[in-house]
C-alpha cells in the first residue's frame, strides 16, 4: 500500500530540509536519546521514539524501550507502517487508544505481530515550517492519553526540533 494520500512525503522542500539538518544520515544522536528517555518516563510508556519521515521509510533517530531486535537492526520501518504520517497533513499531535480497534492500523505488523496497542505523537516542525517526523510514545497496552499529555509532548517536540537545528548549525 503506497501512501499517495500524503503528498507531503515527496515534497522536495521538506526532503531538502531533512538533508540540510543531517537527518538523512545514520549517526548516534545522544541528545535525542535523552529526549526519548524523558518522554517515556514522563508518560509511563515502555517505548518512545524520535523519527523522521522520508519519502519511502520511517527512520528512527533515537529510541528507548525493549525495541524488537529486527526493528532496532534496520533502524526504521517502511513508510506504510508509520503511525506519524497523519501529522504531515494535520500538523497536530494525536493519540490512538487501541490500535486493534483502528481500521487503518489494526493489520499493521507493529500491531498484529509486535503487539503495540496505543500511541501518542507530536509533529517535529522545523523553523522553516516543514514536518520532519514525530516524537512519539507507544505502549503494549490500551491507554488513554489526556490533553496534558498532548501538551507535554508538543512542548517536547518543539524542544527537540530546536536541539536538532542547533546541532546542525554547530556541525556546519
Amino acid at each position: 500500500m503506497r501512501l499517495t494520500h500524503y503528498p507531503q512525503l515527496a515534497d522536495h522542500g521538506r526532503l531538502r530540509e531533512i538533508a540540510r539538518l543531517g537527518l538523512d544520515r545514520e549517526e548516534h544522536r545522544p541528545y535525542l536519546t535523552e529526549v526519548v528517555e524523558q518522554v517515556a518516563d514522563r508518560l509511563g510508556t515502555p517505548f518512545a521514539v524520535v523519527d523522521v519521515l522520508l519519502d519511502d521509510a520511517q527512520v528512527f533517530l533515537a529510541g528507548c524501550g525493549p525495541i524488537p531486535g529486527w526493528l532496532a537492526e534496520v533502524g526504521g520501518t517502511p513508510i506504510e507502517w508509520a503511525f506519524c504520517t497523519p501529522m504531515l497533513e494535520h500538523r497536530v499531535p494525536h493519540a490512538v487508544e487501541d490500535f486493534t480497534l483502528d481500521p487503518v492500523h489494526r493489520q499493521n505488523p507493529l500491531v498484529a505481530v509486535e503487539g503495540l496497542r496505543s500511541y501518542i505523537g507530536a509533529p517535529l516542525i522545523s523553523s522553516e515550517g516543514f514536518v520532519l517526523g514525530g516524537l512519539c510514545a507507544l505502549d503494549l497496552r490500551r491507554r488513554q492519553f489526556d490533553d496534558r499529555d498532548l501538551e507535554y509532548l508538543t512542548d517536547m517536540a518543539a524542544r527537540t526540533v530546536r536541539r536538532i537545528e542547533d546541532q546542525a548549525k554547530a556541525a556546519s
